[in-house]
């Protein structure tokens, strides 16, 4: 089910929409538990949850269909820095922007290192401000 996102591909039929968009859903493994920082949780509610994941998804179902290439799920869109784009509106907006508690769940969420996670957020920021 895909509330949140407008869906329409001209190349992909709803079947096909349905299939690559289930087996991206089966692949993400995001860690939603809350994070526990100074006796404080953070984590994000499950509606932010779905739409995040929503998001994700048919992103790269998009980016796939629209340079014409056979929808399939990677590690490596899993790693790319765009995976950090799409969660950053969900983090920024309820924790702030780049505060230790976002940057910290965010690492958490996407399964990365905080090192990597917090070095990808100052290198899209620097992308989008150019």
């Amino acid at each position: 089910m895909n509330e949140n996102v407008n869906c329409l591909f001209s190349n992909l039929d709803p079947q096909l929409f349905n299939e690559a968009y289930n087996n991206f859903l089966r692949c993400l493994n995001p860690d939603f538990e809350p994070l526990e920082i100074n006796e404080t949780v953070y984590g994000l509610d499950t509606e932010e949850q779905e739409c995040f994941i929503q998001h994700f998804i048919t992103n790269w179902i998009y980016y796939y269909t629209i340079n014409n290439l056979k929808t399939k799920v990677r590690r490596t869109d899993f790693e790319h820095p765009y995976t950090v784009d799409y969660l950053l509106p969900f983090i920024d907006r309820k924790y702030g922007t780049d505060t230790p508690a976002s940057l910290a769940l965010g690492a958490k969420i996407l399964r990365m290192k905080s090192e990597v996670y917090t070095k990808r957020v100052a290198n899209r920021r620097w992308y989008y401000d150019r």
